[in-house]
């Protein structure tokens, strides 16, 4: 097996240094002190400043600090002001601190099937990279899209995308993260290869957030979604669902794909010779052991564990099934495990999952949405597909800083009711939220697959909103415009 090291932080962040050594102002300089913690700086005052203004009405005092918390994240997750696990660790401090919530129920709202979901996935990657089992997959896929850097972007994200709808994100995540590694470091590793390495975690990210809402079993928002929609005697088939979300997912594959290889220029412009590398590495394995066979077993069993049990068992516990029967049978130990998960990613995560519960309970999430929807109205926006845009266009915003289910949760039997009420279609304001809170584009907690990519570091929290903005703006309107406002016409949803 290749044992070379895939990453090496240290080089990549000294890229442009190549001597190594830091070029810094004096460390006690004022100067340098502020550059340090300006983000910081500004976090912490926006936070102050909403803690001590008056509690709005309608709004709690704890529902206030809440707000000013979520402030402060995302100031931080933006801008990178402290180190993001630490965020995550200070999300729970503050919540006992302000007296949100006790101390013996905070360390609850950090456990989830989400985190532990997360934590399975890293092990298994480590696991399939461990009998090289990522460089097959890697080959086949390379073999179909061609090795030129300009198919095989579009043909990963296709991948990703029409993959997600079936077998759910989170196995698609799994499948396609160490073959982005793999393709990375064969071209030269991260330092070498930057920009490549920031396109291939891009590609898988974005490729199963636009591939995760064309089909209900997709993910738990767009079966949540079809509950509260059947619970009014909407019946909404499986094949009524794709016919109305799959052009989302067809237009946009290559909107994503060329967005990313136009602002991450890849360094290489042909993978033959990682082709041939992979190739190489395949032949000196020779044929695949019966460890290995039984590795890929494993993971089989836990991607349809995914698609026929979650919703029974979870699919944190189905991951964890996976690693635990790996462990057992000696296909990989703890210390390996140990050393090859990022456990900073897995608090990362934990922290934003305890935040978004903490919004829901303190009222915070609900009076938000309120604000909008009040702040809509006052401009006339009341029904039709003005009411469409904008509840789809606050799904987008919320779902940046919570998970997509509890977005769901919170926010599709308000707006339902909402449709309801003014006479609009209640399957095109469901269906649209459902898709609005997909579009976790700008935040590495928005969403597994984002915290998922981020692990491996070769990328940085900026790089979500750099690439992402684009093709948030894009998805809204697409779905605002191109779905809502011609295709659902001609499919007869209004």
């Amino acid at each position: 097996m290749d044992t070379r090291k895939i990453i090496d932080l240290k080089d990549f962040r000294n890229k442009d240094n190549p001597s190594g050594h830091e070029i810094l102002p004096p460390s006690g300089s004022p100067k340098r002190r502020f550059d340090e913690r300006k983000w910081l700086i500004l976090a912490m005052l926006l936070l102050v400043f909403i803690c001590l203004m008056p509690t709005p009405e309608g709004l709690s005092k704890e529902g206030k600090y809440a707000i000013g918390l979520w402030v402060f994240v995302v100031v931080c997750f933006l801008t990178e002001a402290v180190p993001l696990p630490m965020t995550a660790m200070i999300i729970g401090s503050y919540q006992i601190i302000m007296g949100i919530s006790a101390y013996q129920e905070v360390p609850r709202t950090f456990m989830d099937d989400t985190v532990v979901f997360i934590m399975g996935v890293l092990m298994m990657g480590a696991m399939l990279v461990k009998y090289n089992i990522h460089n097959k997959l890697a080959m086949y896929m390379l073999s179909i899209s061609g090795t030129r850097i300009s198919r095989v972007v579009p043909g990963m994200v296709a991948f990703c995308a029409l993959s997600a709808g079936f077998i759910t994100e989170h196995a698609t995540v799994t499948i396609m993260l160490p073959i982005g590694v793999g393709i990375v470091s064969l071209s030269g590793g991260i330092k070498k290869v930057p920009n490549l390495g920031k396109l291939m975690m891009l590609a898988i990210a974005y490729g199963v957030i636009i591939g995760g809402v064309f089909t209900p079993s997709g993910g738990a928002r767009n079966a949540l979604m079809l509950s509260y929609l059947n619970s009014l005697g909407i019946n909404m088939g499986y094949g009524q669902w794709i016919l109305m979300a799959f052009p989302f997912t067809l237009l946009m594959i290559p909107l994503v794909s060329f967005w990313l290889l136009k602002l991450f220029k890849p360094e290489v412009s042909d993978l033959e010779e990682v082709l041939e590398r992979i190739q190489q590495e395949i032949d000196a394995d020779g044929p695949m052991t019966v460890r290995a066979k039984l590795a890929l077993a494993i993971f089989l069993l836990v991607v349809a564990g995914w698609v026929l049990f979650s919703r029974q068992l979870g699919v944190g516990n189905i991951a964890m099934i996976g690693i635990v029967a790996a462990t057992v049978l000696g296909l990989v130990d703890w210390s390996y495990l140990q050393q090859r998960t990022q456990w900073g990613v897995v608090l990362l995560y934990a922290g934003a999952i305890s935040m978004g519960k903490m919004l829901v309970a303190t009222g915070a999430a609900a009076w938000l949405a309120a604000q909008l929807l009040d702040a809509a109205a006052a401009i006339g926006v009341t029904m039709g597909l003005s009411l469409l845009a904008v509840t789809t266009a606050i799904t987008a915003f919320t779902t940046s800083t919570m998970a997509d289910g509890p977005t769901v949760a919170l926010l599709g039997p308000v707006f339902i009711q909402a449709a309801e009420l003014t006479g609009t279609s209640p399957s095109a304001i469901g269906v649209a939220t459902s898709l609005g809170s997909a579009l976790s584009y700008l935040l590495i907690i928005a969403t597994p697959a984002n915290a998922i990519v981020y692990g491996p570091g070769f990328l940085k929290a900026s790089d979500f909103l750099r690439a992402g903005s684009l093709l948030f703006i894009l998805s809204l309107t697409l779905i605002v415009v191109g779905l809502a406002g011609m295709w659902w016409h001609l499919l007869g949803v209004w």
